[in-house]
């Protein structure tokens, strides 16, 4: 191990490889940040004060929306961890048919724009939507008997399908690689099974549930789409809507900027816990490290196979019913003004202008496609290039240094992209604006959002490469930028794949910085669905989140068939 480390501490290579990352993330990330910070510290003379930043910290009206983020944060995460709790014991007990389905749906939360949680809510289980439909066709009802669209509930519901997947994967990830020694122990003394989940295994998976709280919350603490569509009215405001309602409703920016620093704060308190977290993970994995194979039986009492289908159906309709409800209704539309029904490619022939709707949101399909696709491109290239150079120089040793640096790379996640999002606006307005130096701005924007992703998805994958390949690479006499580029790349081409197609698939949905610095000129794919659903035009999203949906979809068919490739 001082062996490697000495080779990675020493070489020039590493250290100026990362160097140019470092310095990019700290000019797309700390400057609009200044930017935007600082008008808090502003009086309306232009002079430094105190006072703006103080009035809005003490106000009432932040407090109510400060306990309001935080509630629905809390209980949101609650719920999420509640449902995917039972998913995590299935998937780390029993071997069945269909656990690959429940471990693709871990997946969701990174790729599924926050803007298709709220259109697949509104068609899934709004007044009008697939399950009221179906209720009232089964009871012969006249009124729909489901009625959360706009409350409290509709926000925890849309919140825990677009999170509880993160607690079923990590902590199932964790439940896995804990040794049965410890039950067997028990259940050889005589402990029932209640006994000895509650005394053995629920101690030993607390680590992987903060986390996943943690992560959940943060989530949840930084939420902005569902809120703001599906809040449906001011007594549901958070930090994060308020701020965007100041600075391009109200143009309030140092208002904005205050609240923003609460909000900054707040979420640096998450990101620290969520680290600790990990931290006790890793400490409890080193601590029970052994060689032991876990056996993963199938259930054989007909209360485990009731229980492995029933978590299959809830997970593929809870989750695979609002989706799949988007493409259904995407192709539905009305035979005439009053008529039923019928299969129809009306709403697609409308997005891309062949039919002509006046005064209609629509007809701006094709060149919002595009121009995403391009951002997210780019975005994606952008963003690779950042997380290989980081990844080369943090799979080292985990000094303080390093550590140092990792967490600097994974501030992004700290800043909700609102406030991002709203930095590059100032900036924006500082500068002389054109159509392409916006483009730039969201793309920089998107970097800045997409890149902890990219790293994350990089960096666990880099460490696990041997470091007996690169130091036999350097004893038959390659350099070390050689066994970079020709040993080290090459090994991770599946996880570059993958952190290409998220930072892809995220800068293709994302809404909340686009939405606060784009202009009328910047009009992308989640721009025109949030105002198709603004419009009531439901159907018009619905198709064009069926496009974003087969977008990311073969985007990641494409992926996994490179990650089988390299892995057979």
């Amino acid at each position: 191990m001082s062996q490697r480390n000495n080779i990675l501490d020493t070489s020039r290579f590493y250290r100026t490889l990362s160097t140019p990352a470092i310095l990019l993330l700290t000019f797309l990330f700390l400057i609009p940040l200044s930017v935007i910070l600082s008008k808090a510290f502003i009086d309306i003379d232009g002079g430094f004060s105190l006072s703006r930043l103080g009035s809005t910290l003490i106000d009432p009206y932040t407090h109510r929306i400060l306990r309001f983020t935080l509630l629905q944060a809390l209980v949101s995460t609650l719920v999420s961890v509640a449902i995917g709790l039972p998913g995590a014991y299935l998937l780390a007990t029993y071997r069945f048919k269909g656990k690959g389905i429940i471990k693709a749906i871990c997946t969701i939360p990174f790729v599924l724009p926050s803007i298709l949680v709220v259109l697949g809510f509104v068609i899934f289980y709004g007044n009008n939507g697939l399950v009221n439909q179906m209720l009232m066709g089964i009871f012969d009802l006249s009124e729909p008997p489901l009625r959360i669209l706009y409350t409290f509930a509709a926000v925890i519901l849309a919140h825990a399908f677009y999170n509880f997947p993160i607690a079923l994967g990590l902590i199932s990830s964790f439940w896995e690689q804990l040794p049965s020694r410890y039950n067997h122990a028990a259940m050889t003394m005589g402990a029932k099974r209640w006994t000895i989940f509650r005394t053995v295994t629920l101690p030993r998976l607390i680590p992987a549930i903060l986390s996943a709280s943690t992560l959940i919350f943060l989530f949840c603490f930084s939420s902005f789409a569902i809120l703001l569509v599906l809040g449906g009215g001011p007594q549901f405001s958070t930090l994060e809507v308020e701020i965007y309602r100041r600075a391009r409703m109200t143009l309030d920016m140092e208002g904005a900027a205050a609240l923003s620093i609460l909000s900054i704060a707040v979420t640096l308190i998450l990101v620290a816990a969520h680290i600790w977290t990990q931290k006790m993970m890793a400490h409890q994995e080193d601590i029970e490290r052994i060689d032991e194979r876990r056996l993963e039986r199938r259930p054989s009492s007909f209360l485990g196979r009731f229980a492995v289908i029933s978590y299959l159906m809830f997970s593929v309709v809870f989750v695979l019913g609002p989706l799949v409800g988007i493409m259904y209704r995407s192709f539905m539309a009305p035979v005439s003004r009053s008529g039923d029904m019928a299969f129809s490619l009306r709403w697609y022939r409308q997005l891309f202008g062949i039919d002509e709707v006046a005064g209609s949101a629509l007809g701006t399909a094709g060149s919002a496609l595009l121009l995403s696709i391009v951002i997210a491109v780019v975005t994606s290239i952008i963003s690779l290039t950042i997380g290989t150079m980081l990844s080369a120089r943090l799979r080292k040793s985990r000094n303080r240094s390093a550590l140092s640096m990792e967490i600097y790379a994974m501030l992004p996640m700290a800043v909700s992209s609102v406030i991002v999002g709203l930095g590059y606006y100032l900036v924006s307005t500082a500068i002389v604006g054109s159509r392409s130096m916006n483009v730039i701005l969201v793309v920089l924007a998107h970097v800045v959002i997409t890149s902890p992703f990219v790293l994350r998805s990089l960096l666990p994958e880099y460490r696990k490469i041997p470091f007996s390949y690169t130091q036999a690479s350097l004893t038959l006499g390659a350099t070390v930028s050689q066994t970079f580029w020709k040993i080290e790349v090459p090994l991770l081409r599946s996880a570059m794949a993958t952190g290409a197609a998220f930072a892809f698939a995220i800068s293709m949905g994302e809404i909340n910085a686009t939405l606060v610095l784009a202009d009328s000129s910047i009009v992308t794919v989640p721009i025109v669905m949030y105002r198709l659903i603004g419009s009531y035009n439901f159907a018009g999203a619905c198709a064009l989140g069926t496009i974003l949906i087969a977008t990311c979809g073969i985007l990641f068919a494409f992926i996994e068939t490179i990650r089988r490739r390299d892995n057979g």
